[in-house]
């Protein structure tokens, strides 16, 4: 049986695999999978950076392509925002 966290990152993997494999590339989110993603997934950080801004901060090595490690960062920008505002409410 797996753990909850195990869950939370078995979840997390399948997400970034739900949009990746919209074009077939099992480790490239481009522009269009990302903005749906978020769209998706995670629409109120969509009122703090468009879709555009978030692809140019995510894409790290600069190959028009979010790999995974750098969804993750998105991951971890989201959950540090997440957290604070649960700390706010």
């Amino acid at each position: 049986m797996l753990t909850e966290l195990e869950s939370a990152m078995n979840c997390l993997i399948d997400v970034y695999h739900k949009y990746s494999l919209e074009k077939g590339n099992y480790h490239a989110l481009y522009r269009d999978d990302l903005k749906k993603l978020l769209e998706t997934e995670c629409p109120r950080f969509l009122k703090k950076k468009d879709a555009d801004t978030w692809f140019k901060e995510l894409d790290i090595n600069s190959d028009g392509a979010i790999n995974f490690e750098e969804f993750l960062i998105l991951v971890i920008k989201v959950g540090v925002a997440s957290h604070e505002d649960i700390h706010r409410e």
